[in-house]
């Protein structure tokens, strides 16, 4: 861009056929031009970002105002995941996501796979691998793109180049140092499939700090994310989705290779402990329900319950004494950890904040103008 305006420039300003006065108008005119273009690059960049982490993809009226409010315009959507079969010995795909919506912004698909698929496969099966996900992503996208069309008919015009011109895959793997050198090799073959979209993958904490022993990944960006720092299974941990403090122990270094966008958490659980022992999480556990039924449950220390009498939760059947520490980010540790992240790491104007998820039970509870804080605070 910078060398097609200098040209234009030059043209004008040797042009025989234009008088003095007419070159300066007409140079005004373009630099005014170049003006009003570059800020409405500007206002176009996918800054304020959702993950869609459910098997079914399916936006309520309820969710797309949630995106409207805080001015969204980007979601993460996951496509499926891929895990090893044991029995088959080989890399499958799992829970592909079920289309009933068209997508009302940018969006980037994305893919979980576990890192037990780089434990076990070869490089002949990796190079399968890359053919057999992007069939899959296409066909999710032929989905799609049936819906938009469908919904162009309708009104909603747009929808069917929405669905054509996305640009970016997102990968998600929590690879270690054993398997870098497997999964790595992957993303090349991977990207060779998708020769006209941006390869991006996630990056953990500690694969951030410690890059010496995780390397870096071969794709175009990374998407930090910023929660689960600790381990939930562990009856002593406090909160394992995280704090400003650990994620301060993390953000030692503040450049990376790649450009980087940020998760951060807006969902809560609650583990769960029989005799010391856990038994697994209950999603969408709000604690103010748990400290309204006394009957069931006992506060013995802030926000740790005890059962008072056997229950059911969900699929969990609950029993006498069995403990749940509830977990959650309040909006003041949230606000501490953007502008710590704003602080060390070295960011791009158009680097994306991600909050994981698009969920009305945990966006409701921060508020809708909470939440367009949040993204204010990452954007200046």
């Amino acid at each position: 861009m910078k060398t097609v305006i200098c040209n234009i420039l030059r043209v004008l300003k040797t042009s025989p056929l234009l008088c003095k006065g007419r070159k300066v108008q007409c140079i005004n005119l373009l630099l005014i031009c170049l003006v009003l273009f570059l800020s409405g690059c500007g206002n176009n960049s996918s800054t304020r970002s959702f993950c869609w982490w459910q098997r079914t993809f399916r936006l309520s009226a309820q969710e797309q105002s949630i995106l409207k409010a805080t001015k969204a315009n980007h979601l993460y959507i996951r496509y499926f995941d891929v895990d090893w079969n044991n029995t088959q010995r080989c890399a499958l795909p799992v829970g592909t996501t079920i289309v009933e919506s068209v997508p009302p912004c940018d969006f980037t698909p994305s893919v979980f796979i576990t890192n037990k698929v780089f434990e076990h496969a070869t490089q002949p099966m990796l190079d399968t691998l890359a053919i057999h996900i992007r069939s899959r992503v296409e066909m999710v996208n032929r989905q799609l793109l049936t819906l938009a069309l469908k919904d162009s008919l309708t009104g909603n015009i747009n929808a069917p180049n929405l669905i054509r011109q996305w640009t970016e895959l997102l990968i998600d793997c929590d690879w270690t140092a054993g398997t870098r050198e497997n999964y790595f090799y992957f993303l090349r073959r991977l990207e060779e499939q998708f020769p006209r979209k941006a390869l991006s993958a996630t990056l953990r904490l500690w694969q951030f700090k410690h890059r010496d022993i995780s390397g870096i990944p071969p794709v175009n960006r990374c998407l930090l994310m910023c929660y689960n720092l600790s381990n939930p299974k562990a009856p002593h941990t406090a909160n394992s989705i995280g704090s400003a403090k650990e994620l301060d122990e993390y953000l030692t270094q503040s450049n990376y290779p790649h450009h980087l966008d940020v998760a951060l958490p807006i969902f809560g659980w609650g583990v769960v402990f029989h005799n010391g022992k856990w038994l697994g999480l209950l999603g969408n556990a709000d604690v103010q329900s748990f400290r309204r039924d006394t009957t069931h449950y006992k506060e013995v220390t802030v926000n740790r319950f005890v059962l008072q009498k056997d229950t059911v939760i969900g699929q969990h059947y609950l029993r006498y004494g069995d403990e749940i520490r509830m977990e959650t980010i309040r909006p003041k540790e949230l606000e501490s950890m953007v502008k710590l992240i704003k602080k060390r790491l070295s960011l791009r104007s158009n680097s994306r904040l991600t909050l994981f998820s698009l969920d009305p039970h945990y966006v409701n509870q921060y508020g809708t103008e909470e939440l367009l804080r949040i993204y204010s605070l990452f954007e200046h």
